[in-house]
This record gives C-alpha cells, structure tokens and sequence, in this order.
C-alpha cells in the first residue's frame, strides 16, 4: 500500500502498471517494486548520478534533517603551495533551501564515477575545504599516516585533508579526518621524506632526552659536590 511507504520509499514507475489487489479502495504493490530514493549527492556515494533531466523532477520531497556545523574542523583556506579548487556538483545546485529534501528514485539516475585528477590539476575539495575518501578522485592518493601533512607543506606539496566520515548520531555527528589526499605521482616522494622526517625526529627526541638525563645528572652531582664542601667548611666546628 501507497499509505504503508516509509519516508524514502518509492513506487517505480513500471511497477505502478503491475497492480496485485485493492485493500479498502487503495491499490496494492509488489514489494519488489518499492526502491529507497536518495538525495543526488547521496547517489554519488552509491556511484550513480541523478540525469540532469530529471532533477526538476525528484521523485519525491520528504523534510530534510536539521543539520548542524561541523564543531570539530576548522578548514584552512589553503593546503601545501596552490590554492585547491572547490569541487563543484552539478546535481546539487537543484535544492531549495526551503526545509526540504528532493529524492530521486534509482530509475532516474546513471552510473557514475569522480573526474580524474591529472598531475597539474588542482585538488578538487568541497566546502569545508576537505576530500572525502568515499568521492576521491582517479589519481589522487589518500596517506593516512600521522604527522604526514606536515613534510608535505614544508615540501611544498599541494595536499587536503581526508573526510572518513562523521561519527555520533543526530545532531551531535562530527566528522573524522584523518590523513591527507595528494596526487598519486607525489605519494613516493611524500612516503620517503616522511620515513626520513620520522627517523630525524626520533633521533632528536633521543638527543633531547639524553641532554635532559646529563643535565639531571649534572644537578645531582653538583648538589653533592656543594654538600661535601659545606661540610668540610662548616661540619668541624659545629662539631668541636
């Protein structure tokens, strides 16, 4: 039944022309032929995209979730030596800001994938000035390695931050960035400086701690030294 639909099921269009009974003047469907309809960015995530046709024509409008600002990331406005070029989504420029969520069934999309990103072009970022894994880009290259964003600005490498994903529920989601996203043909030369960036900071770190253990050392002798001077200075005539 039309009436028994949850908030993002859909009829298709085919199966509204196989009708299986009538219950109380409402005319009964296949189970099969009810589909759950997205949002155009979230078929993307699916790997399909809404036609450009049909996004005058969602399938259905259902009232958005209230969605709150990310608490957690602060977006730069650049990353490494060139400013990166926000990501421009054609399907998402038919929202209206009224409250609402336009859906599209499975039958007005079709397959899709993410432009590949040559080595001379700018990484493509959303709003938040962020890449999210689940979009990336053909010729980009996610390094989730920790402390790696910090050689690939001092090398001078264009780079953005990685979106894994939001976590919480509601309204208390925030987003999960972990790692960065440069272009495939810097990702060996950004893994070996970061080898050799990690095995510098480990030695200095060694340094400091020894420096730190002899100037420990070096008080506590001292310490001693000035002790067993002030009891042979002042030590024997207390005693007599």
């Amino acid at each position: 039944l039309a009436s028994n639909l949850n908030k993002a099921e859909v009829i298709d269009p085919a199966g509204k022309r196989r009708i299986v009974g009538i219950f109380k003047g409402e005319l009964i469907y296949r189970r099969s032929d009810i589909s759950v309809a997205l949002t155009a960015k979230k078929w993307r995530y699916q790997g399909r995209k809404v036609r450009e046709a049909e996004l005058s024509k969602p399938a259905k409008t259902v009232k958005a979730r209230k969605k709150s600002e990310p608490k957690t990331f602060r977006a730069l406005t650049s990353y490494g030596v060139s400013d990166t070029s926000e990501q421009k989504v054609d399907d998402e420029s038919y929202v209206e800001d009224d409250g609402m969520d336009h859906i599209f069934g499975r039958w007005q999309t079709e397959e899709w994938s993410p432009d590949p990103v040559g080595p001379n072009d700018e990484i493509p970022v959303n709003e938040y000035k962020n890449i999210e894994l689940a979009l990336i880009n053909p010729g980009l290259v996610h390094l989730e390695v920790r402390g790696i964003a910090k050689v690939a600005k001092k090398l001078g490498l264009p780079y953005a931050p990685c979106l894994l994903g939001f976590e919480g529920h509601g309204g208390n989601r925030t987003p999960t960035i972990r790692g960065i996203v440069v272009h495939e043909h810097n990702a060996d030369l950004l893994r070996c400086a970061y080898t050799e960036w990690e095995s510098q900071a480990v030695e200095q770190e060694h340094a400091q701690r020894r420096k730190a253990i002899y100037g420990r050392w070096k008080r506590l002798i001292a310490g001693m030294l000035t002790k067993e001077r002030l009891d042979r200075q002042y030590g024997g005539e207390e005693n007599k």
